[in-house]
């Protein structure tokens, strides 16, 4: 078996998609040609969401020809999502059937229950009834299933009951040490979706299907966030008994914040000693940070940082760029973090929450714990807070150099350009530009001044606008006026196309000395910059803290589904991409 191909299960048992898919490729990459990490690269993707990515891949893997029916079984997985993306229908119910002789073919050359149950359940929605509860009492009758050992009999003993309707049994299959004690998240997550398909069939009603399905649900995945104070070992004892018990009671099996002195570490140490995933996100560059939010509260914080860094399950930095002075860079990191913990909780099909320690005191500005708790509440989110009593918050910090009074700004940066311009000849540009150009700008003007700055030469764009939802949807809407253009007038055999790149960041936000409007530079902008020219023809790549604010604030309106560590152009590094599209 494969080291790496084990590395990745264990990602996606912890609900780490993301992860998963990083280390298959990355193994890939680097010469492993084991069918095993190919299986699990595409049940990352299967689980993103990114089907059509996935189904490409099973072809080009060969796994529809593997000797083992599990990875065999990934190309019906696949065309099962497909089918139940479909809007109910004639369309719809013919793809519930192709899936459904995909499992079932599998199952009749294998007699494996895997793909045996997942016949019965496809047989089910495609209104066989009859077919469905053969097929389950003929996986009833495997004797690994009858006996439930494992989680995944045990998961399919009680699909097979619940497609029989006998729902007393499979509460009580739900309720057994194989299920109850599997730390799986992905696979349970996967089998909830599937239960909670059957019972809908059922009819079953809303209350009952929730009591039925409970022992499957994942921890939640929380924001944490509070108060900066001193050394204080009283007072730390007393939260540290508040947080453990919040903790508790939460079912909090991850963890995304950042790990400033006081709250934040105390609720990381915490989190470390229940055995939750600890996801560290810091604002800007590290010594930066230890020297605004770690060193000022004195006493051991910065050992404690460092024993909770070893030990966490990753670390991210929001920008790698130092701190200028400007309080939005903590709110920027606070509110990443509370998007990266709503992208897992989305991946596990679970729960987030929100937990701070506050003294209710009245906040202003971008950044600091009530900015943080507005954030996250403003968007739906449920907050929970843990009153701080009396700390010591009067905290000395280093006085950060000015940068001459330059203004900075959050922004949502966007480049474009198109892919087989410098082939056109020169009496196809004019056409281009009244073609293609003209579209890019009535898009652009549909926005009005939620555009900030734009700017264009030869087929490229740069667009900045100060809301990462309003950069979203015009990146969509401009791959959307151009999906019918007919490249043909341009001498294009149809391969070219617009490639776009967004991210999101602080910026200089400043006037133009040349043309005399407003525009953007600095650090983010180069990585903007650096996106597009490594993004297909057609679609929109966006970076992780792009797609963390649209968890954030939009995720009903778009979705960003993880593409893998991209190096970018100018060898600007490789970083986690995502496709947009919307949801």
């Amino acid at each position: 078996m494969s080291q790496a191909a084990d590395l990745a299960r264990a990602a996606l048992s912890r609900g780490d998609l993301i992860g998963a898919y990083d280390i298959a490729m990355r193994a890939i990459v680097e010469g492993d040609s084991s069918s095993a990490v190919r299986h699990q690269q595409l049940l990352a993707l299967a689980r993103l969401g990114d089907t059509d990515r996935a189904m490409e891949l099973f072809t080009t893997f060969g796994l529809d020809r593997s000797a083992d029916p599990h990875e065999r079984a990934i190309g019906a997985r696949l065309l099962k999502d497909r089918a139940l993306a479909l809007p109910v229908g004639a369309a719809r119910s013919v793809a519930i059937e192709r899936a459904y002789d995909a499992y079932d073919a599998i199952y009749r050359a294998s007699f494996d229950p895997f793909p045996g149950i997942n016949a019965a359940t496809l047989a089910m929605l495609a209104g066989r009834m009859d077919r469905a509860q053969a097929l389950a009492k003929e996986v009833l009758a495997d004797p690994a299933v009858a006996a439930g050992l494992d989680y995944y009999m045990a998961a399919t003993r009680a699909e097979a009951l619940l497609i029989l309707g006998r729902t007393e049994d499979v509460a009580e299959a739900l309720a057994s040490p194989a299920i109850g004690g599997s730390r799986d998240h992905g696979a349970r997550s996967t089998t909830a979706r599937q239960l909670a398909a059957i019972a809908s069939l059922w009819r079953m009603d809303e209350k009952m299907r929730k009591s039925l399905l409970a022992p499957l649900t994942p921890p939640r995945v929380a924001h944490y966030c509070g108060h900066m104070f001193a050394a204080d070992p009283a007072a730390e004892a007393r939260l540290k008994r508040e947080i453990d018990a919040v903790l508790a009671d939460q079912s909090v099996g991850f963890a995304f914040g950042a790990l400033a002195c006081g709250a934040d570490l105390l609720f990381a140490e915490a989190a470390l000693a229940r055995g939750i995933a600890l996801n560290v996100v810091l604002p800007f560059e590290e010594e930066a940070f230890l020297a605004q939010s770690v060193r000022p509260g004195g006493g051991d914080w910065e050992a404690r940082y460092r024993a909770c860094v070893a030990r966490a399950s990753g670390v991210t930095i929001a920008s790698e760029m130092g701190f200028f002075g400007d309080p939005a860079q903590f709110g920027y990191g606070s509110r990443m973090a509370m998007g990266l913990a709503r992208l897992r909780a989305q991946h596990l099909g679970g729960e987030s929450v929100q937990i701070a320690v506050a003294d209710g005191s009245a906040g202003e500005g971008p950044a600091g714990t009530m900015a943080d708790i507005a954030s996250w509440t403003s968007q739906g989110g449920r907050s929970l807070t843990i009153d701080a009593g009396h700390v010591d918050r009067s905290l000395e910090r280093p006085s950060v150099a000015s940068d001459g009074g330059y203004q900075r700004a959050l922004a949502a940066i966007l480049f474009t350009d198109f892919a087989g311009f410098s082939t056109l000849a020169e009496s196809a540009i004019p056409g281009f530009w009244d073609g293609v150009m003209r579209k890019v700008a009535e898009v652009l003007d549909g926005h009005g001044d939620a555009i900030e700055c734009r700017n264009s030469w030869g087929d490229a764009l740069y667009a900045v606008a100060a809301e990462a939802p309003v950069a979203a949807r015009v990146a969509l809407e401009l791959q959307d006026s151009l999906a019918d253009f007919d490249y043909a007038t341009l001498g294009l055999d149809g391969t070219g196309g617009m490639r776009i790149g967004v991210h999101y960041g602080p910026a200089y936000r400043a006037m133009d000395h040349i043309t005399g409007r407003i525009t953007y530079y600095g650090t983010e902008v180069s990585k903007a910059a650096r996106i597009e020219p490594v993004t297909p023809p057609g679609a929109v790549f966006v970076t992780e803290p792009f797609a963390a604010i649209l968890a954030l604030e939009a995720s009903d309106e778009f979705a960003s589904r993880y593409v893998g560590r991209i190096p970018l152009a100018k060898k600007y590094g490789d970083h986690p991409m995502y496709r947009l599209s919307r949801a």
